[in-house]
């Protein structure tokens, strides 16, 4: 074997190794260390429901009877609402599947005419 190859492999690992050392390393950054919470998607809804609480537990009594009366009244009109609108949608399709069944009575009465 012929040591010339071997001592310029060993020179240039050297000399790599210095300039590696020498080098200036990148400053590392460090994140800032947050204690580990439990991500949940249904944090905020659960905090407002707590503030509401809150907020109703702080009312006189007087002004707990008026919030459940508006709030009672609101939610009637809603449903009466919504209740409306399923019972309009259910009347169009009635009315559609009659309109159907005609134009198809008149058009086969009309064929056989023919």
């Amino acid at each position: 074997m012929n040591p010339q190859p071997d001592q310029d492999l060993e020179s240039r690992l050297q000399n790599l190794e210095i300039e590696l050392n020498s080098s200036p390393q990148p400053p590392t950054v460090s994140l800032p260390q947050k204690p580990l919470q439990p991500q949940t998607d249904n944090s905020q809804p659960v905090q407002l429901q707590l503030r509401l609480i809150n907020w109703f537990n702080s009312l006189s009594g007087f002004r707990k009877l008026m919030v459940v009366g508006v709030t009672a009244i609101v939610g009637l009109a809603l449903l009466r609402a919504l209740l409306k609108l399923f019972f309009a949608v259910i009347s169009l399709a009635v009315l559609v599947v009659l309109l159907y069944f005609g134009y198809q009575f008149f058009l086969g009465r009309s064929s056989k005419n023919k």
